[in-house]
This record gives C-alpha cells, sequence and structure tokens, in this order.
C-alpha cells in the first residue's frame, strides 16, 4: 500500500493544454474516485500516474517514490481498463497468472496467488473455464484478479464497469467496494457516472476541463459544494436552479412565488441577483400554484414530478406520495430554507 502525491501536474499535446497544474494528494488505503464528463481530463490524469502518458510538467510520487519518468511495470501499480482484454484461448486461472509468468515467477508462487485472489473474487469454481463461459461480470472479476495477483501499491480503475449493464453495475459496485475493504489497498477510480463515484468513494476528485474543481467526501460535495458546476453534476437527479432578486433584505423568485427564503443581510448588501439551487429531495408540491406538471416518473416509493415554469424553465420536484398531480395540472411548490444554496450568478461561485 502507498499514498499518491500530485504536484503541479500538466499534459499538453503540442501546443494543447489538457491538464492545468494538478495538486492532489491521496491517502494511503483511500478509495479515490476521479469524475466529470466526458473530455475533463480525468483518465489522462490516470494514464499519466500509470505512466502510459508522459507528464510534461510537475511530479507524481507513489510513497517516497518519485515515478515521474518511471516506466510502467516499475511503478508498483495495476490497471484495470473498461475492456477486460481477456486471451480468449486460455483459462481463468491462466488469464489471471500470465504476468506472473512473463515474468518469470516460480509455478507454485504463480498458483498460490491465483488461489488467493480467485478467492476473494469467488472465481474458484470458473479456474479453468474460458472467458467466453463467463458473464460480463465475472469476466470483469477475472481482469481484476489479473491486478490482484500483482500485489500493486495502488490499484487503477479506468471506467471498468461502462460495458455492463445496469443490474451488474450494481453487482460489480459491491463488489469492488468489498475488494477495498478486504485489500485496504489504495483505488483510484474513474468514472462519468456520479452515482458509482458517490457510493464507492472515500474521496471525490470533480475535473472540468483539466482543472480540479472541488476535493472532498461525498456529502461534502453533495451539501457544500463549492460552484455551480460541482453543485450541478453531484446529485441525482440534478440540483434545480433558478434565479433570485434581491430587493433591499428581501429575496424574490419571480418564477417560483411560492417559495419563500430568508438571506443573510452581507448577501443582500453585496448582491442585487442570486443562483439558486435547490435540490428535488427539498422541495414538496403544493396545490396552489402556476407550474404546470409536465410529467411524471413514478419509480416505485419515490417518484419525481417534472414542472414547468410560465416561462419555460424545468423544476424536478422529488415525491413520496401515493397520488400524484395529473399532466397539465398546476401546482406550487416549497423548499426546505435550509438547504437552499446560493451561488454568483457571474462567477458561480458559492456565496456562504
Amino acid at each position: 500500500m502507498a499514498s499518491l502525491n500530485i504536484s503541479n501536474a500538466t499534459k499538453k499535446y503540442d501546443d494543447l493544454e489538457v491538464i492545468h497544474g494538478i495538486d492532489l494528494e491521496i491517502q494511503d488505503g483511500e478509495f479515490c474516485v476521479f469524475v466529470g464528463p466526458s473530455g475533463c481530463g480525468k483518465s489522462t490524469l490516470l494514464r499519466m500516474i500509470s505512466g502510459l502518458e508522459e507528464v510534461t510538467s510537475g511530479q507524481i510520487h507513489i510513497g517516497e517514490r518519485d515515478v515521474t519518468t518511471m516506466h510502467p511495470a516499475d511503478r508498483g501499480i495495476a490497471m484495470v481498463f473498461q475492456s477486460y482484454a481477456l486471451y480468449p484461448h486460455m483459462t481463468v486461472r491462466e488469464n489471471m497468472g500470465f504476468g506472473l509468468k512473463m515474468s518469470k515467477v516460480p509455478t507454485n508462487e504463480i498458483d498460490k496467488k491465483v488461489n488467493e485472489a480467485a478467492e476473494i473474487l469467488h472465481l474458484e469454481e470458473y479456474l479453468d473455464r474460458k472467458p467466453k463461459t463467463l458473464s460480463g461480470g465475472q469476466r470483469q472479476r477475472v481482469a481484476i484478479g489479473r491486478s490482484i495477483v500483482r500485489g500493486p501499491e495502488v490499484f487503477l480503475f479506468d471506467e471498468p464497469l461502462s460495458n455492463l449493464d445496469a443490474e451488474l453495475r450494481v453487482e460489480m459496485r459491491v463488489e469492488i467496494s468489498r475488494l477495498h475493504r478486504e485489500l485496504g489497498t489504495t483505488i483510484i477510480y474513474v468514472t462519468h457516472d456520479q452515482v458509482e463515484a458517490m457510493t464507492l468513494a472515500d474521496k471525490i476528485v470533480v475535473l472540468k476541463d483539466g482543472l480540479i474543481q472541488q476535493v472532498g467526501t461525498p456529502l461534502s460535495l453533495y451539501d457544500d459544494p463549492e460552484n455551480v458546476f460541482v453543485a450541478g453534476f453531484i446529485g441525482s437527479p440534478t440540483i434545480n436552479f433558478v434565479r433570485g432578486d434581491i430587493n433591499g433584505s428581501k429575496l424574490s423568485i419571480p418564477n417560483l412565488k411560492t417559495i419563500k427564503l430568508e438571506i443573510d443581510q452581507s448577501i443582500a448588501s453585496s448582491h442585487s441577483e442570486l443562483l439558486i439551487g435547490l435540490r428535488p429531495q427539498h422541495l414538496t408540491l403544493v396545490e396552489s400554484g402556476d407550474l404546470e406538471v409536465e410529467f411524471t416518473e413514478a419509480l416505485g416509493d419515490i417518484s419525481y414530478v417534472y414542472l414547468k415554469t410560465l416561462n419555460g424553465e424545468r423544476i424536478v420536484v422529488e415525491s413520496r406520495e401515493e397520488k400524484l398531480p395529473s399532466t397539465g395540472a398546476l401546482v406550487g411548490i416549497k423548499a426546505k430554507a435550509s438547504k437552499a444554496l446560493f451561488f454568483d450568478p457571474k462567477t458561480e461561485l458559492r456565496v456562504k
């Protein structure tokens, strides 16, 4: 196991800079998730850590070692990719032990490590099967097992669940979380799926355009986002944003007149308008109002009601009521005032 430290790391392709001076510290044994939209630089940063991409400037340390220019095989890392990359003509046992065999590790030691990894991943009964006889989830476990047998200091996962269906993704999230608890190894995990990030991570790094937007625990990012991007990216369904006007010490929301929010005097004196973040979970439907019900999404004990304001803005409300308003009905909403988030509409930074 080892900690990882990234200091002022940049990555350029000719004149195009895609990673801009990243500083990040990941503790020994921590499960850290890089999350962000496609093209934000999360996979590039992971490949820089692995040595598959050169670092243009800056340093990367794994433990006490400066690995910035070190060959990938010498960094003490193991990488699990989106594709399983299993050899179809080899058995599960042979696939898991192939890397050790190429490193000329004694056969008895390979067998021991493969058996130990198979036990951790519940693959014992599949060791003599070929990959084509396995499900997608089982193949991904074999790919993870191939990494485990190497005994790395740091595991790197690059969107490993993207090829799986929804049910298998949930199953594999549980498997990877259990694996982390059992091994206690440092894991860095890349995904664009914020649900994966929220359920797996000890620490989340939110990236946008090659820059870190915020680093924190899943709940701290959800409850205390530093800017509009983080607030909008973390949380499902996504947060609602509406504009509010400040007149004296009062805050009014033109399109949501049933919502009453108090603001601090220091905010009122320094802003004429605010961007207000209201999560669907913190909104409640009321009978009287001028919001049109556009669509309802019933998901069992939780439903989502999609509303449209007079100027066409969409508001999503979470409801646990059995009876939902019909499409086209006019309703209002109330908000849990203590959970409202305020942002400067110009800088998009949080106003506290």
